[in-house]
């Protein structure tokens, strides 16, 4: 008999794939002025894991194919691979096996099976018609003072590495230049808020209000929009405060809205900058670290533990406090296996990162300190792509300075934020089905 297929070993040699391939394209002379194999390495995988953080800058160390290249892991990685693949098959009328139409549901974090199809379709159709809209956009701005194939190539990369969450710049210093303007900063927000909702949720809005086929909206996208929607106006209100009179001290008070909301939504796993975030109180940067933690929702482009498992966990630990049996959400039962499953996501997802911080800070001997080496690493998890900076080379992440070992730790750790700590476990850990069961026990807690 042979063995049962385990999708998200699959789907984990996939990325894998992907990122040597990455690799090798950017090694080469044509690609790069001169970079490591560690450091093309590091970017590959920065792209595809749609992550951000960079060793060597994007807009000078990069000519114009390396770009390209660039470009096109963050498209597939944002996307993912199987969803392109699957919507290829289905253009060319294939037949899509069981197999292919597992490994896209486990990609995407689809609700079902049903539908498969059509849901693919979707995807691409969401995505030509924001990227499309929002390259043409950036075009025209740009265009007011670039040349005409430089403005396309901008408004292309930044509309692409917006909705995809990757947070890739080919200006050097991100968008530093643009945070006393509007219309860029909203462009790019609106296009990474929208890819970090998820597929799902964008096609249940779209169902629901625009074609009237739906009464409401599923439980999935209510619980998604009301969790985003909280942590934009919450964190929005907690950079202005902290901030206002410090790092933002030198802006005009509508320019200070501007930069407190686009840094609330940037840590959502964007990684788009408006200012120095290297200057911010301790304070914001800890709640930097909490959003950038959380991340987008499932079935985005985005990484993090998703809003919908930190929702859960909080709507659980509500629900207990209050006495009740079972998980109640928006006068809907959740299951307990998914409060299971958001607790597991939690604890994997808290000791990698803890982890991973440890081993660096043993690794470098402690030189990039305690919490820049914690944000980068969470950074890296969530797939976010914000850094403290190097101390050694301007406009770099901080793991520019990092040791091979160190970049190593990192790049495992967009791998795992790519691919979801519990879709890690499940691929190398062995699931065993029970025949019988243990005598209950009783443990004291608390």
């Amino acid at each position: 008999m042979r063995r049962p297929i385990n999708p998200f070993r699959i789907l984990i040699l996939g990325y894998l794939g992907m990122v040597l391939l990455g690799a090798l394209l950017l090694y080469l002379p044509s690609s790069s002025k001169g970079i490591s194999f560690i450091d093309s390495l590091f970017t590959a995988t920065s792209a595809t894991c749609v992550t951000g953080l960079i060793v060597k800058n994007t807009a000078t160390d990069f000519t114009l194919s390396g770009k390209l290249i660039i470009l096109a892991l963050i498209q597939i990685g944002g996307l993912g691979y199987m969803t392109l693949s699957t919507a290829f098959l289905f253009l060319l009328g294939r037949r899509v096996s069981l197999q292919t139409r597992l490994l896209m549901k486990e990609s995407i974090n689809y609700l079902s099976y049903e539908n498969l199809r059509r849901f693919a379709f979707t995807i691409l159709k969401v995505t030509v018609v924001m990227e499309g809209l929002g390259a043409l956009l950036l075009f025209l701005y740009f265009f007011k003072g670039m040349p005409l194939r430089e403005a396309l190539l901008q408004g292309i990369f930044h509309a692409v590495s917006a909705f995809c969450n990757a947070g890739f710049s080919t200006f050097s210093n991100n968008l530093l230049n643009y945070s006393k303007d509007f219309f860029v900063p909203l462009v790019v927000s609106t296009l990474f808020v929208a890819g970090g909702l998820g597929f799902v949720v964008i096609s249940d809005l779209y169902k629901t209000y625009v074609k009237r086929e739906n009464r409401r909206m599923l439980l999935h996208s209510r619980i998604v929009l009301s969790t985003t929607l909280f942590l934009i106006l919450a964190g929005t209100l907690f950079i202005a405060l902290l901030e206002w009179n410090r790092s933002l001290a030198g802006y005009q008070v509508s320019h200070k809205v501007l930069i407190s909301y686009f840094q609330a939504v940037t840590p959502r796993t964007a990684g788009f900058s408006l200012t120095n975030i290297s200057l911010f109180n301790p304070i914001t940067l800890i709640l930097l670290l909490c959003l950038m933690f959380i991340g987008a929702s499932p079935g985005g482009t985005g990484g993090g533990i998703k809003t919908t498992t930190i929702s859960l966990l909080f709507i659980q630990a509500r629900s207990f406090l209050r006495g009740r049996d079972e998980t109640i959400a928006f006068h809907h039962r959740i299951p307990s296996q998914l409060s299971l499953r958001a607790f597991t996501i939690f604890l994997l997802s808290f000791l990698w990162v803890l982890t991973s911080t440890l081993l660096i800070l043993i690794l470098e001997k402690g030189n990039g300190g305690i919490l820049r080496t914690l944000f980068e690493v969470t950074s890296a998890f969530g797939t976010v792509g914000l850094s403290m900076g190097s101390k050694l080379v301007p406009n770099l992440s901080a793991s520019a300075d990092f040791s091979i070992w160190g970049k190593l730790i990192i790049i495992l750790t967009m791998l795992a934020g790519k691919a979801g700590t519990l879709s890690l476990g499940a691929a190398l850990v062995r699931r065993e089905r029970e025949v019988y069961q243990y005598p209950t026990g009783r443990v004291s807690i608390g």
